[in-house]
């Protein structure tokens, strides 16, 4: 009972902060799947989910470095959504959605879990061109 109590709270919590400033969006998602000696490329569009994004850090800008070179960020989002959201981030898959006039990619993903029920997600974001 306890616990249903404080998941429910914290269900209404993330609920009313996405409220203060909904975004929906279509997420595109990439996702390498296994498919016998190799892997196959599937791409879809998931249904609209309604989150909110928001700039969770301005700092100096940096450069940072990955295999394709380096690029220079100087802010870092973040999404907030509720517990039905698929929001996924890894080696295997790409989420990618276009709001407020840009493009975001998907980092990671962090399950919101009270009492071992998830209640929402927070996801990392970068900005891509």
């Amino acid at each position: 009972m306890l616990i249903t109590d404080f998941a429910a709270t914290r269900r209404k919590h993330i609920a009313w902060n996405i409220s203060q400033n909904p975004t929906t969006i279509t997420i595109h998602r990439k996702e390498k799947i296994r498919n016998g000696g190799g892997y196959e490329e599937n791409e879809k569009d998931l249904p609209p989910v309604t989150v909110r994004i928001f700039v969770s850090r301005s700092q100096i800008p940096q450069t940072v470095s990955n295999l394709a070179g380096t690029k220079q960020t100087d802010k870092m989002y973040s999404l907030l959504a509720d517990e039905h959201a698929d929001i996924k981030a890894g080696p295997n898959v790409m989420d990618r959605f276009e709001a407020l006039g840009e493009t975001f990619e998907v980092i990671s993903v962090q399950p919101q879990v009270v009492q071992g029920v998830t209640v929402g997600f927070q996801a990392d974001l970068e900005r891509v061109k």
